[in-house]
């Protein structure tokens, strides 16, 4: 496993390694970052915050069978304003949730330029990610203005070729106010991220 992933280890009287990861959650404005950060890590749920400013990052720990996975979670402001300062929080990043609202048509439209962000400010092609659909205890599928996700798959089957023979790019429908499938997004990109490692 790679020495970037591999940071720390627990002293040699016990079994286990601890893993050190900086991940980055990424895309447009008041998507739902923040609060998936912080359902994750248990803050709760917060109905008004106020916005990220330039990059927010906390750590989280958890223990896994004999591991300990620390995350190192950058929350990356999503308003054009920040644009010129978010390419020096990219640097060491080891995956990204790239975020877009299933109420918000144009979150979604937007993700190519995030996903564009990432490659190129992490210099590598091979930055595994997982595409996360926010806020979906509100969505309609019947509602104006809401995400089509049959256009979703199709984005998704369009990254996987364009990443392909590097990673998979996983999908996943979350809901921050609910606690639906908050783990499950950070499980889903430490083993991409693992597995990535353990090909490359």
């Amino acid at each position: 496993m790679s020495e970037q992933l591999m940071t720390e280890s627990i002293p040699r009287t016990s079994p286990g390694r601890t893993y050190v990861y900086k991940v980055v959650l990424i895309g447009d404005g008041a998507v739902g970052k923040t609060s998936l950060r912080r359902k994750y890590m248990g803050e709760g749920f917060q109905v008004e915050y106020l916005n990220t400013v330039g990059a927010d990052f906390a750590y989280y720990s958890e223990k896994i069978g004999n591991n300990i996975y620390k995350w190192s979670i950058w929350d990356l402001a999503g308003q054009p304003k920040f644009e010129n300062v978010r390419p020096m929080f990219y640097q060491g990043a080891l995956g990204a949730l790239v975020c877009f609202d299933s109420t918000r048509v144009q979150t979604f439209r937007n993700l190519d330029k995030w996903v564009d962000e990432l490659v190129r400010n992490t210099y590598s092609e091979g930055t595994p990610i997982v595409v996360v659909a926010t806020k979906m205890d509100i969505y309609d599928s019947n509602a104006e203005g809401h995400v089509n996700f049959d256009e979703v798959e199709e984005y998704v089957k369009k990254l996987q070729e364009r990443f392909k023979n590097r990673f998979d790019v996983g999908m996943i429908k979350t809901s921050a106010l609910k606690g639906t499938n908050i783990k499950e997004a950070f499980n889903m990109l430490r083993e991409a991220i693992i597995k990535w490692h353990e090909n490359n």
